[in-house]
């Protein structure tokens, strides 16, 4: 094989592999799963005081995200959100990570994580609808490292406390 040909197969492979990883990053974005670190213990009221949580990867290769955010909605308008830096994981293993919560309405945050918590676990009546709290989870991904992706998913409040408090799909 003369050197140009050479140079071309090496280079493809190099594109190649750059490009499939981050299509895999993509995959695993949507495959990854969460839960609170104390199994049976997810609190709202802890999670906006940067509540540590359990990141599982249950896929068989290395991935790893630029960022990860949990976001709280109440009523249509961001109340809070939990935000994750750099995140790598290794085959079927997991993580157990600290994020960032910040908001500019911190009292109403913490009066609604307090109710919902006590609503969910039925202590008190229900007063506020349960359709008005909505969590939306958000990775991001730069494929080729500059191009930004992002993969999100939106859970109700309660089906966000039961994933989180549950470990029927948890597989780490």
């Amino acid at each position: 094989m003369d050197k140009h040909t050479v140079i071309v197969i090496i280079t493809s492979v190099i594109i190649v592999s750059i490009v499939g990883y981050g299509v895999w990053n993509i995959y695993a974005a949507e495959q990854i799963q969460f839960r609170a670190t104390n199994q049976d213990n997810f609190r709202f009221f802890g999670f906006i005081n940067e509540e540590k949580i359990s990141i599982c990867n249950p896929l068989p290769f290395y991935t790893s995200f630029n960022n990860f955010k949990i976001k709280m909605n109440f009523e249509g308008r961001d109340v809070g959100e939990l935000n994750f830096q750099e995140i790598s994981l290794a085959p079927y293993s997991e993580i157990t990570t600290q994020g960032k919560f910040t908001t500019e309405v911190f009292e109403e945050v913490q009066y609604l994580s307090m109710h919902f918590d006590a609503m969910f676990m039925d202590t008190i009546p229900q007063r506020i609808d349960l359709r008005k709290m909505v969590i939306n989870t958000e990775v991001q991904i730069q494929i080729i490292g500059f191009i930004p992706i992002s993969i999100s998913n939106q859970y109700s409040a309660l089906e966000f406390w039961e994933m989180m408090n549950s470990d029927d799909e948890y597989r780490c």
